[in-house]
């Protein structure tokens, strides 16, 4: 199959080959972020398929020998990066992506992707299909590409895209996104990736949660909390921040139940917010079961609709013994400005004080800025 798009590196790249599959891990593990209508991805049966076992995978059975000898062919088609040949029984690291959208417009419907890795030629491939209710499967074959590392010599390299079928393509902008959208927006940001070659040694906040869950309990509290955003009386974008302490609180009531979960425990955990601003994450918070407070230095006018239930307080907070907050369990600080760097401490000698240094020291809190 010809090249539909590409992209050239740097003259000079160093950090090819190996970038390029750190570069192709954040696309199969963290599509959502460059594919903004997806919440994230649920990784699954990784490891070796061979020839026969893309067959089943791919329900290709006798009946269509074409089609599958076809797909086989497409993932065949650059040749070795290396001086030998991938057989055609040799297998390829694999892994079956679920999509999880961010707004679920599929039904009971689940958008799936075979990700196939071949290190010899140096290319990945993504093979779509859905699969309903009863587990029954049916191949997106119109939506099968495949990315390619291409060099002409150790100083020039480029990344080249590929389409199964590219006058059969679908697109919906979530699962399956738009032919151009790959080229112009995916392929530089894979090449910059790669060309950066950068690791961490820290997991990303949302991977220490089942993301399915949040994405769940997010749409729940989005469709709640909506009617905010009409009766906004503040001069701050109203969708933005009521959305964004909407995601906030998801991501606190998720993890604080997987910790419920873990730790065997049934009382909800309490929470003091500082810095808490216009009061809405307090407020969806205590309504959701939390007992909690908010404190910030100044009224907001839209604490006056939340009803009593809603504690917030208009107060300076000191660092000192006088703010330690006994019998809290979560310190939050979200856009708690100068306050942010003093939490950690609070918490720290709050534990301390609680129990004169008898206990292992173990503090909980969380610092958010979403910008």
């Amino acid at each position: 199959m010809p090249r539909l798009f590409d992209t050239k590196f740097p003259a000079g790249c160093r950090t090819l080959p190996d970038g390029f599959w750190s570069a192709v891990d954040v696309w199969v593990k963290k599509p959502h972020v460059v594919n903004k209508r997806l919440c994230g991805v649920r990784e699954t049966d990784g490891g070796d398929v061979g020839r026969e076992d893309l067959r089943l995978l791919l329900l290709l059975d006798g009946e269509d020998d074409g089609l599958f000898e076809s797909v086989m062919s497409f993932l065949r088609g650059a040749p070795p990066a290396q001086t030998h040949e991938h057989e055609q029984d040799e297998p390829w690291a694999s892994c079956v992506r679920t999509f999880i959208p961010k707004v679920n417009c599929y039904g009971a419907m689940l958008q799936k992707e075979l990700v196939l890795k071949d290190s010899d030629r140096q290319q990945v491939t993504f093979l779509p299909f859905e699969e309903d209710s009863e587990g029954k499967v049916s191949l997106k074959r119109g939506n099968l590409y495949q990315i390619r590392l291409c060099s002409q010599s150790c100083e020039e390299w480029t990344l080249e895209l590929h389409a199964f079928a590219s006058d059969a393509w679908f697109s919906d902008g979530v699962a399956y996104p738009w032919l151009p959208w790959l080229a112009s927006d995916l392929l530089p940001k894979l090449a910059r990736w790669a060309s950066e070659c950068r690791s961490s040694e820290f997991r990303s906040t949302l991977s220490l949660l089942p993301v399915e869950k949040y994405s769940l309990v997010y749409q729940q509290l989005k469709e709640k909390y909506k009617a905010m955003v009409k009766v906004w009386p503040e001069v701050t974008d109203p969708e933005k921040f009521v959305f964004e302490d909407v995601a906030i609180a998801t991501y606190l009531l998720v993890l604080w139940a997987e910790e419920r979960a873990e730790r065997n425990l049934t009382a909800p955990q309490s929470f003091v917010d500082l810095g808490c601003g216009n009061g809405l994450l307090v407020h969806i918070l205590t309504n959701e079961g939390h007992p909690g407070r908010g404190i910030d230095v100044r009224r907001r006018r839209i604490w006056e609709t939340y009803g009593p239930q809603t504690r917030l307080e208009e107060k300076a907070i000191t660092p000192s013994d006088s703010f330690l907050f006994p019998g809290t369990d979560w310190l939050i600080g979200n856009h708690s400005d100068e306050l942010t760097p003093w939490i950690p401490v609070m918490a720290a000698r709050r534990v301390v004080a609680e129990h004169n240094h008898t206990r292992r020291l173990e503090c909980q809190l969380i610092s958010l800025s979403l910008g």
